[in-house]
């Protein structure tokens, strides 16, 4: 368990730079064609689709791996930290978690009574990086990893709420 654990703390995030990577090509490709609406609207439905499908791999990934949903939206984390005018990704980091929880869901894993606490989760996380992207008193390297420190605590806040609330038997 303990080399399993430790092979996911080192490529995980690998991945996760690499999705980030993939994304800020993508998105530099989509700004060359805003001219074009058919080019827009393919490019966004391009980066929407890899996404979630980079979010459910990683998803997949880290369940088998560490048991644990992890990693889930430092990728929309970081694309509105490096781009906060652009609406996709405040788009994609508010639905992200409502993603993730539905396929638990599929999986499984999760219970879909719980719904009303991924929409709370979704909507403090959107509204703390939406501080944290505007407050620009502190340097954004104090600011960005207050929001992905956010989102540890927001997951185990939920976790907190999730467990007091349903029936564990």
């Amino acid at each position: 368990m303990a080399i399993q654990l430790f092979s996911a703390v080192i490529y995980l995030p690998i991945i996760v730079i690499c999705m980030i990577i993939s994304q800020i090509y993508f998105e530099r490709y989509w700004e060359s064609f805003q001219g074009n609406k058919l080019a827009n609207c393919g490019l966004v439905a391009a980066i929407t689709i890899t996404y979630f499908i980079q979010e459910f791999c990683l998803l997949q990934l880290s369940l088998l791996n560490i048991n644990e949903v992890a990693f889930m939206q430092v990728v929309s984390v970081t694309m509105v930290f490096r781009n906060s005018k652009n609406k996709l990704w405040w788009g994609l980091l508010a639905i992200t978690p409502i993603f993730a929880n539905a396929v638990e869901v599929l999986l499984g894993i999760e219970s879909i009574s719980t719904w009303w606490i991924w929409l709370g989760e979704s909507a403090i996380f959107l509204l703390v990086c939406g501080v944290l992207v505007q407050w620009k008193g502190i340097s954004i390297r104090i600011r960005y990893p207050l929001a992905i420190l956010s989102l540890s605590l927001v997951g185990i806040i939920s976790l907190g709420i999730e467990n007091n609330f349903t029936d564990n038997n």
